[in-house]
């Protein structure tokens, strides 16, 4: 269900990160690899995108993304390019649309093949007693430009062993197939919910609560979840705060089936765009950039993409290697078990 962050909230985060006061947590355990700043890609052109809740990209058809809008949409989702234009309207036959949170593309049945899976997860109320993933294969686009194309999605429906939860941020690991989502909260702690795969379609599945993730002390938009994605390497894992967002990211040498090791690490600090009201991010389909999105009509497509290797200036450190600071006390980040 669409709930708009308070203004003077997003107000007083964007400020700060743009005039230059402390904002990004310290003790950050790898450098940033990516630009400074983003930039803008396109603008949505089709003013149905009014609220856009969740991006993916596709994998099929290079350089176009899934997107949904939030809760009061219809069962559908829009495959957009870099021009922000809209190339086929997907509708779900069958699906309701309760409250359309997140989307994310997972490994189909057959290698090299690639499924959509559009999470149902919204609970402002605390009270639904079930959410859904509809999940389809990626579909042929259609012979005319921006037509609607009917997919039968699979409906999976699961419930939290903790009792109803709201969550905005849904992500599936590219190998194992395995889904997570993270919960919504105001206070930083979002608990975190593991999908292993593979999903049942035939009865609702119990999942219990895999960790509480602390998220880095900073002000109150910059903890708020919104959106998650994981990368294409399976090597790290993106959350979209209403500003900005942070980063996970894996030792090289973790295998698919250590994934969740990667809650235990400390995240990296992410230069978002400075949106309205965040609510989508994915990875480019060869992992080399983060894209984002706003809820509002005709939002803009934006771009941060993985920086080039710093030159080596005999040991002074670049700015992409300096670490981040904020000016609050070092609090370790904590992922504890339920």
């Amino acid at each position: 269900m669409k709930r708009s962050v308070p203004a003077g909230l997003v107000g007083a985060a964007a400020f700060g990160i743009w005039a230059g006061t402390c904002v990004l947590p310290a003790q950050i355990s790898q450098p940033s690899a990516y630009e400074p700043a983003p930039r803008a890609v396109a603008t949505v052109q089709d003013r149905r995108v009014s609220e856009a809740s969740g991006i993916a990209a596709s994998r099929r058809h290079p350089g176009l993304f899934y997107v949904h809008n939030d809760s009061g949409d219809s069962p559908r989702v829009f495959l957009i390019d870099r021009r922000g234009a809209t190339q086929a309207v997907i509708r779900l036959r069958g699906a309701r649309a309760v409250d359309y949170e997140d989307i994310a593309v997972a490994p189909g049945e057959t290698a090299g093949t690639f499924d959509v899976c559009v999470a149902d997860i919204g609970d402002n109320s605390n009270n639904r007693p079930e959410v859904v993933i509809y999940r389809f294969s990626e579909p042929d686009l259609p012979e005319a430009v921006g037509k609607t194309v009917d997919v039968q999605p699979a409906a999976y429906v699961f419930r939290y062993a903790e009792g109803p939860a709201d969550a905005e941020a849904f992500a599936v690991h590219p190998q194992t197939g395995d889904g997570y989502i993270i919960t919504k909260s105001v206070t930083g702690r979002a608990a975190v919910y593991k999908l292993a795969a593979p999903w049942d379609a035939q009865q609702p599945t119990v999942v219990s609560k895999l960790l509480t993730l602390d998220l880095p002390p900073a002000l109150p938009a910059l903890r708020i979840v919104t959106a998650a994605d994981i990368s294409p390497d399976g090597g790290r894992l993106a959350v979209r705060c209403y500003v900005d967002g942070w980063e996970w990211r894996l030792p090289a040498e973790t295998s698919d089936a250590g994934f969740d090791r990667i809650f235990q690490t400390l995240p990296v600090g992410l230069p978002l765009a400075s949106e309205r009201q965040g609510e989508a991010i994915c990875y480019a389909a060869d992992g080399q950039a983060l894209l984002t999105m706003s809820e509002g009509v005709s939002p803009t497509l934006w771009e941060l993409r993985v920086a080039p290797p710093a030159p080596d200036r005999g040991g002074v450190p670049s700015a992409q290697s300096r670490a981040l600071h904020y000016c609050a006390p070092p609090v370790p980040l904590r992922a504890t078990g339920p």
